[in-house]
């Protein structure tokens, strides 16, 4: 995918308002067959796969870049897949001693 100028786009470039719009062209992640990744973002009232959607607008994938632009750039709340392991021991960050 390119800009109107013809460069490449990137994942910083993406707009919340294509993402929006690449959202409602997707099934939300629970209703596919086979996770497809770990990160989900929130649009609207459904999670959906990050690095899905920015490919969706900037034909980039690149999740790492993915998930920090959501967050930080366009304020999507951000999800990760918990494993059984932290399921029954916790996230590090928030387990005492």
């Amino acid at each position: 995918m390119t800009t109107q100028s013809g460069a490449p786009r990137t994942v910083e470039s993406a707009t919340r308002e294509e993402v929006e719009a690449a959202a409602a062209r997707r099934r939300p992640a629970h209703q596919t067959i086979t996770p497809e990744g770990e990160w989900y973002v929130l649009v609207g009232g459904a999670l959906y796969y990050a690095r899905d959607l920015i490919e969706d607008v900037t034909g980039v994938k690149d999740i790492v870049r993915a998930r920090k632009h959501l967050f930080h750039n366009l304020g999507f709340h951000v999800f990760a897949l918990a494993d059984a392991r932290m399921i029954d021991d916790g996230h590090p960050r928030h387990t005492r001693p």
